[in-house]
């Protein structure tokens, strides 16, 4: 059964994938993730059966460690000397009923030494002597780090003439806050109480205030060693692999690499920006496109003026026959009809600049580039197309019906006024002859005369005249109309590129808040498994002197 930690970084690192791949994340940004030790003394063991407290011997060369071993074991289970088998290899001494099977695949078993024992009061811990920390050989330092996640205590062995190694020092530094820590300072018979004050106050600086520092003779002959503390670090083991101390080992480790992974997905958070960062972007590119569009309408003006000149009727214009829209780029291979460049090469680089600003602006932001870039990187050439098509649409509707509301009306008055005016004359003018030569014929009268005709005339022709005259005043301008038309097109094209990004900055968005939420699920979970492991109470004295200050590492 996969352990609930594993379960939850495998979590962790899909989701950082995840977001790696929407680019939402660079990889270096769930490096820490990635670098999460999985690894821990109890992933040795299998579930259920008997789990021994690791204890590993550290130190540099000539210290003793092996010696050490010996004197603990009751036999000589690790040869010592200039070329002992730790100085390539780890040595593992436990007792024969404890199973060790669930090593990595790719662990160096070639570099694992394993000795067993019979003695059942040894069965609480299993002994891992590490190759010298300060051996020429990398390997070595390698094999050490290797190990390290897998050891429940550090036993820092040093030599009254090596306490101060500098390579032990570092590794010290560098990992003291992951293990409980015992420090012997072996070899006791040439060392002085000046040198272990000395090394006590070293220790400090590392973050250890009050630590179990324990002397050992470990020379071969009893009889020859001095007075030590060895009888106490036997019996500090056995407290230690009591279950109380072995139970807070075991929380405060597994505490430390969910914090770990909590911290890990939180640095990753802070690359995606706080709540408000997109739509903070979003009011900022309100401007950058206020701008851009301004520069626009006013760059476009000549070549929305010198299309409608096309539509004047002029025919000296060679522009005058049928038109189409088209931008700078594209190829002019027909002879008819004519093209009208609208949209060239200084309008896209207007809008690809707006979208350069935006990108500039989004990393000044500290936010992620690559989704900005991706989402809005096709519009400097979509813009055109809306722009062209927007305007070829307006330019047919304006053609089609030109000018305004109240003109159109008035034409068409004055069209039914062109015809019932002079209609309304010459039925007058008729209505006057009939009657003149009917009152001529009866009453002998003089029949009407060239006044009559004159007057006649005239105002036949005035009720034609003024109704056309009117009409051809109120008459649109076809180029005023295809201008107009050409800049309601522009303008309506520009605002619905203003929407659509603006749409565009909203999916972005949402995608970025599924990121973060699905992180912050993440880290709830990491919560509640932290607060499931907790042990709670007070931590044993001992344990307490075993770890170093958090605030010093």
């Amino acid at each position: 059964m996969p352990h609930p930690f594993d379960e939850l970084l495998q979590s962790a690192l899909d989701w950082g994938q995840r977001a790696v791949d929407h680019h939402w994340l660079h990889a270096q940004d769930i490096r820490e993730i990635s670098a999460l030790e999985t690894r821990s003394p109890s992933s040795l063991f299998e579930p259920g059966t008997h789990r021994p407290l690791v204890a590993a011997f550290f130190g540099g060369t000539g210290v003793g460690k092996s010696s050490l071993l010996n004197r603990l074991a009751g036999q000589p289970v690790a040869r010592t000397g200039v070329e002992r088998p730790t100085s390539r290899e780890v040595s593992l001494y436990l007792h024969d009923t404890v199973q060790i099977s669930r090593l990595p695949d790719d662990f160096p078993l070639d570099k694992v030494r394993i000795a067993q024992h019979h003695d059942a009061e040894a069965r609480q811990v299993m002994w891992v002597d590490m190759p010298d920390i300060d051996s020429v050989e990398q390997h070595n330092r390698e094999l050490v780090l290797e190990w390290m996640p897998q050891i429940d205590v550090l036993i820092y062995v040093v030599s009254p003439e090596r306490y101060r190694d500098d390579k032990g020092w570092r590794l010290l530094r560098e990992h003291g806050g992951d293990h409980a820590w015992l420090f012997v300072l072996n070899q006791w018979d040439r060392g002085q109480a000046i040198q272990l004050e000395d090394f006590r106050g070293l220790l400090a600086t590392a973050g250890f205030a009050n630590p179990v520092i324990l002397r050992t003779d470990c020379r071969d002959h009893v009889t020859e060693r001095k007075d030590d503390d060895f009888a106490e670090l036997q019996s500090l083991l056995r407290e230690i692999s009591a279950r109380q101390v072995m139970g807070q080992l075991e929380s405060r480790a597994e505490q430390a690499r969910i914090s770990g992974l909590n911290q890990a997905i939180e640095a990753a958070l802070d690359r995606l920006g706080r709540a408000t960062a997109y739509r903070d972007l979003e009011d900022e590119w309100e401007k950058i496109w206020t701008a851009t569009q301004t520069e626009l309408l006013a760059g476009l003006e000549w070549p929305m003026r010198s299309t409608a000149a096309a539509f004047s009727g002029n025919e000296a214009n060679p522009l005058a026959r049928p038109l189409q829209l088209t931008s700078a780029g594209e190829p002019d291979n027909q002879p008819a009809p004519a093209k009208a460049v609208l949209w060239d090469d200084w309008a896209e680089g207007q809008v690809r600049d707006a979208i350069g600003q935006l990108v500039i602006e989004t990393g000044r932001r500290g936010l992620p580039i690559r989704p900005i870039r991706d989402q809005f990187g096709k519009w400097p050439e979509e813009t055109g197309k809306q722009v062209l098509n927007r305007a070829q649409l307006m330019l047919r509707q304006a053609l089609a019906q030109p000018g305004n509301g109240f003109q159109r009306i008035s034409l068409k008055l004055m069209g039914l006024l062109a015809v019932l005016l002079p209609l309304a004359a010459i039925s007058w003018a008729s209505y006057q002859v009939v009657k003149g030569y009917y009152d001529s014929a009866t009453g002998h009268l003089n029949y009407l005369g060239t006044d009559f005709a004159v007057h006649s005339l005239l105002l036949i022709g005035l009720a034609w005249l003024l109704p056309w005259f009117a009409c051809r005043q109120l008459r649109p301008s076809v180029e005023r109309s295809a201008l107009k038309g050409l800049r309601s097109g522009v303008i309506s094209a520009l605002a619905a590129v203003r929407e659509q990004i603006s749409a565009g900055f909203a999916a972005a968005d949402r995608d970025r808040e599924s990121i973060i939420a699905e992180a912050q699920a993440l880290q709830e979970k990491a919560l509640h498994l932290h607060q499931q492991t907790a042990t709670g109470g007070r931590r044993p004295e001992l344990l307490e002197r075993m770890l170093p200050d958090s605030a010093t590492n």
